[in-house]
């Protein structure tokens, strides 16, 4: 019998990010394959390093991913997976990997009406996708880099923004790829998205620290919360090295 939250996975249903010290940090050896999963983290703390690391290693297994960025241009997040000696423009050309730019004003047209009788419910009355995938492509991985920024540019009415993040989580969930949502935080985050509504509809947060002592600063790593899987329940350290992120699963690291 599994717990209320878990659901009983098989192997072929586990997503591996293939990043060092981190895959074995759950007790499947990975992640659930589907999960909508939060990265959470202030300024410089490997957020998007990490995400571009997973791209690579799953197009390595000839996986599918969607690269979606609110802020950087492609040719600059090309750049910066090359600098690691991740060969992006092989994966680029074999089909295996799409980075789109889209400016977050033009990704959502959807009309928020009052629902009869109610004074402050909405409802969507035009169904649009929050994200577009190009015709015939599949992904098996999808990266939004970064969530705060889309939804900041997206939803004026606070009123609204339950039912914008509704949708769009709905979304993710039908396209059945393994979902990272990039959030921006403070370095050691009370809350791990802009409201805190994100992160009650995620299947998973996974936290990284850029924590200054002194002089100098260190990376940490956390995972808060991962449905249908066991995991560590530790901060512990990792590095960015000139091949990636490597995790440390024994060297913990102390936040306070």
């Amino acid at each position: 019998m599994y717990p209320p939250d878990m659901k009983e996975i098989h192997p072929e249903d586990v997503f591996r990010t293939d990043i060092p010290g981190f895959d074995e940090l759950f007790s499947l050896g990975g992640i659930p394959r589907g999960n909508i999963v939060l990265i959470a983290g202030g300024p410089g703390a490997g957020k998007s390093t990490f995400c571009r690391q997973i791209c690579n290693n799953a197009s390595l297994r000839k996986q599918h991913c969607l690269y979606v960025s609110f802020e950087e241009n492609v040719e600059k997040i090309e750049r910066s997976m090359i600098a690691f000696g991740w060969d992006v423009e092989k994966f680029e050309q074999e089909g295996l990997l799409i980075i789109q730019k889209m400016n977050p004003l033009d990704i959502l047209r959807i009309k928020f009406g009052s629902i009869e009788g109610g004074e402050s419910a909405t409802e969507i009355s035009m169904k649009v996708e929050p994200i577009t995938i190009p015709r015939g492509f599949k992904p098996d991985v999808i990266v939004v880099d970064s969530l705060t920024a889309m939804v900041a540019a997206t939803i004026s009415k606070a009123k609204n923004y339950r039912v914008y993040l509704q949708q769009l989580f709905n979304f993710f969930e039908e396209t059945k790829a393994t979902t990272f949502l990039i959030t921006e935080t403070e370095e050691v985050p009370r809350r791990y998205s802009t409201t805190g509504i994100e992160e009650f509809l995620a299947d998973g947060i996974v936290v990284l620290y850029n924590i200054k002592r002194g002089s100098v600063r260190e990376n940490a790593l956390e995972i808060v919360k991962m449905r249908y899987t066991k995991h560590q329940k530790k901060v512990m350290a990792f590095e960015i090295t000139d091949r990636g992120i490597v995790v440390y699963p024994d060297k913990l690291v102390s936040i306070e």
